[in-house]
């Protein structure tokens, strides 16, 4: 298997899911990966099976301030960054007459502040290290506001939209921005659903798509291919037509 062109990895949401599967596909390629997460116990599991090349944080990315310090001590310990994952997120699923405040702040503050936080906090030192390569993980929920997944979508549209805007002037800069938009992957987070995913793919299955990609430069990976193809389909849809699909699709689910 080549070497990679990154040696200086951080992954948030490091230990489960398709951030521990991102770790291991990029550690065994001969890199050097600091993962997050808010629990001790899966991180030295990980580092137990991955060895020296990896090592943790404990941490909650939720709080920014804190996102902010993890980037700055995984810098200090790995000498550099050039490849920088901001992988951790969470989801829930509430019908919108259920739906509270108090369950929409923490998807917000997760996914959008974290991510955005951990992404800020990068920019600095890959452009001191000469360039590198920003990484968001998204989701194909992000092209349509999906029903009881308002919290979610919106999230994920706000975090695509700023990794957009991040590409347009750092690229020009040598730092490469890429937008993560899965589907359905076997993750604690998706394992709580309960509803049937189309096209489920293993966390492994991800995590080889996601370096193919970007050791290709995509700015968008979007995976598996019928679903992002239809929410291609979707996102091309009058607000009228998409919102009786969903409807139609709710109804079905119930």
């Amino acid at each position: 298997m080549s070497s990679l062109r990154w040696t200086s990895v951080l992954i948030t949401g490091g230990s489960t899911g398709i951030g521990a599967a991102l770790a291991r596909r990029l550690s065994q390629r001969g890199a050097r990966v600091v993962i997050v997460a808010r629990r001790q116990e899966p991180i030295d599991a990980l580092v137990a099976e991955l060895g020296e090349r990896v090592t943790g944080i404990v941490a909650d990315v939720a709080d920014p301030e804190r996102a902010r310090a993890v980037v700055d001590e995984a810098h200090a310990r790995l000498g550099k960054l050039d490849l920088v994952i901001a992988n951790a997120g969470m989801g829930i699923n509430a019908p919108a007459h259920e739906l509270r405040l108090e369950h929409v702040i923490p998807v917000l503050q997760l996914n959008v502040l974290g991510a955005c936080a951990t992404l800020t906090a990068a920019i600095p030192h890959l452009l001191a290290g000469g360039g590198g390569t920003l990484v968001g993980v998204s989701s194909l929920a992000a092209l349509r506001g999906l029903p009881t997944s308002a919290a979610y979508s919106a999230s994920k549209a706000a975090l695509s939209t700023f990794l957009e805007s991040l590409r347009v002037e750092l690229v020009p800069r040598g730092i490469d921005v890429s937008d993560i938009r899965p589907g359905f992957v076997d993750t604690p987070l998706t394992q709580k659903n309960g509803f049937r995913m189309p096209f489920l793919m293993t966390a492994d299955d991800a995590a080889q798509r996601i370096v193919r990609g970007l050791e290709r430069r995509r700015r968008i990976i979007a995976f598996p291919w019928p679903t992002a193809l239809a929410m291609r389909l979707l996102a091309g849809l009058p607000s009228a037509l998409f919102e009786g699909l969903g409807r139609f699709a709710l109804t079905k689910r119930l």
